[in-house]
C-alpha cells in the first residue's frame, strides 16, 4: 500500500466591496462538467494558495491582481478563517480571509493558472444564487460576512469525507 504524505493547503481570500456589492470570481474546477465544458464552475471571493515565503496578504495582493486586475493597497485584519479537514484524502485546507480597505483598477482577468473565467460585483441576493453550488466552506462564511453574522471567534471549521460513491459529505464543527 502506498503511503501518501499529508497535504496542507494554505490559502488567502479577499473580500472586495463596491458600495453594497461584493466581488466574486468564477473558478473552473477540473473534473466537473458545466455548460458542456469539462470543469464545473464554483463562485468564490478572489484569492489563492499562499506560496512559500509569502505572507497571506502578499499572496492575496498577487492573486487578486491576477484574477481580477484590481490592486488593493490596504487590507483589514483577519475577517474570518476557514479550516477543512479532509478525513480520507490526507489533506487539510486553511483559509485566511481579509477585506480590501482601499483598492483601484478595473476588472480584467489575466489568471496565469487559467482557473478564473469571470469576475463580477454582485448584490447580496445574486451572491446567494451564485454561491449555491460552491462548497459549503465557501458559501456559509461569505454569506455570514455579507449578513454581518461572523461568529465572535472568527472561525469556521469543517470535516469532509467521501462516501462510497465518491460524494463529499461535509459537516461544520461547532
Amino acid at each position: 500500500m502506498k503511503n501518501e504524505s499529508f497535504r496542507n493547503w494554505s490559502v488567502a481570500g479577499g473580500l472586495i466591496r463596491n458600495d453594497s456589492k461584493i466581488l466574486l470570481v468564477a473558478n473552473r474546477r477540473k473534473g466537473k462538467m458545466h455548460r458542456g465544458k469539462k470543469g464545473g464552475i464554483d463562485w468564490t471571493p478572489p484569492g489563492g494558495v499562499i506560496d512559500e515565503g509569502e505572507s497571506a496578504v502578499e499572496a492575496l495582493e498577487r492573486e487578486v491582481y491576477e484574477e481580477t486586475g484590481l490592486r488593493a493597497s490596504t487590507w483589514s485584519e483577519l475577517v474570518y478563517g476557514v479550516s477543512v479537514n479532509f478525513l480520507k484524502q490526507n489533506m487539510a485546507l486553511e483559509v485566511e480571509v481579509f477585506e480590501a480597505i482601499n483598492w483601484t483598477g478595473s476588472l480584467v482577468i489575466n489568471d496565469p493558472d487559467e482557473i478564473v473565467e469571470e469576475a463580477e460585483f454582485l448584490s447580496e441576493k445574486a451572491c446567494e444564487a451564485r454561491l449555491k453550488n460552491s462548497p459549503v466552506w465557501v458559501r456559509e462564511p461569505v454569506l455570514a460576512y455579507i449578513k454581518g453574522e461572523i461568529p465572535s471567534e472568527k472561525s469556521f471549521s469543517y470535516t469532509a469525507i467521501s462516501d462510497k460513491t465518491g460524494n463529499l459529505i461535509v459537516e461544520r464543527k461547532q
